[in-house]
């Protein structure tokens, strides 16, 4: 967090294209900044609407199909797909989707009169899938020599599939593959995680992931240097120091501040 500075904060619901060309305003109307982009890419690692919205705006820029636009430079802007947001979403998703199986085991594990949630907290998924997979690792060969390498049991392969294809997935591809800066295999996982979202037809992220893959084929074939940056620097490309200071916030503001006490709160927390 020490090389992080705030460029500014404003209220806004960033729900709709109007409310993105408010937030890229701060930083194009500094001069700095607009110089910078004169010559410069500036990455958007974000989440899906951010994706999205930021999409659709240097879209319509460069169609001219908004002449309100002209005076915003995001054309140098580079949505890319935020690893922390794959990551927590696909966690969640997995706890999600085959919750019958982590109610089972969550009763095996701390007794039958505890409840878990439909919706669990994100340290209690993170808690479930670690377990899941520390299991499997204990007992993979011991399953595998009793089923052997042909059985088509429904349950059996369905099982098989969760526990050596989608938790080591969703567990790797932040803490492991991206933070780690192996951009060949987080590659590689960015598109399971996708094709996990489009089995489950999981808005948003049976989509996103793949377009993350089509820009990045699409610099490699044209020898654009976001290709190479992305392959040597993957582990710069990242929302985590967002997301924290956003916590950070929230930890330390009520709901009956008014928005310019917020505001001066988050520059007292971004100085320390």
């Amino acid at each position: 967090m020490n090389d992080v500075r705030i460029v500014g904060l404003q209220e806004g619901n960033l729900h709709s294209l109007e409310d993105y060309i408010k937030a890229s305003s701060m930083i194009t109307n500094l001069s700095e900044l607009s110089v910078y982009l004169q010559q410069n890419a500036i990455p958007i690692v974000a989440d899906f609407p951010g994706q999205l919205f930021f999409r659709k705006l240097i879209s319509k820029l460069l169609k001219n199909e908004n002449q309100n636009l002209n005076n915003l430079n995001v054309k140098n802007f580079v949505p890319l797909l935020g690893p922390l947001h794959v990551s927590l979403n696909s966690r969640e998703q997995t706890v999600l989707v085959h919750h019958k199986f982590f109610e089972k085991m969550f009763h095996h594990v701390f007794g039958d009169n505890k409840v878990l949630a439909k919706k669990p907290m994100p340290w209690r998924i993170n808690l479930l899938l670690e377990l899941a997979a520390k299991g499997m690792e204990k007992i993979s060969q011991v399953v595998k020599c009793k089923f052997g390498n042909v059985c088509k049991d429904v349950e059996y392969i369905m099982a098989l599939d969760l526990l050596e294809n989608i938790i080591p997935a969703t567990l790797d591809i932040y803490a492991i593959l991206f933070c780690s800066g192996k951009f060949e295999e987080y590659l590689e996982t960015i598109f399971r995680i996708w094709t996990f979202a489009l089995r489950w037809k999981r808005k948003n992220y049976n989509k996103i992931p793949l377009a993350f893959i089509s820009d990045y084929i699409y610099w490699k074939e044209n020898n654009h240097p976001m290709a190479e940056a992305l392959e040597k620097y993957l582990v710069n490309f990242n929302e985590y120091y967002v997301e924290n200071f956003h916590s950070k916030l929230r930890a330390n503001i009520n709901i009956n501040q008014s928005v310019e006490s917020i505001i001066d709160q988050a520059y007292i927390i971004g100085k320390l």
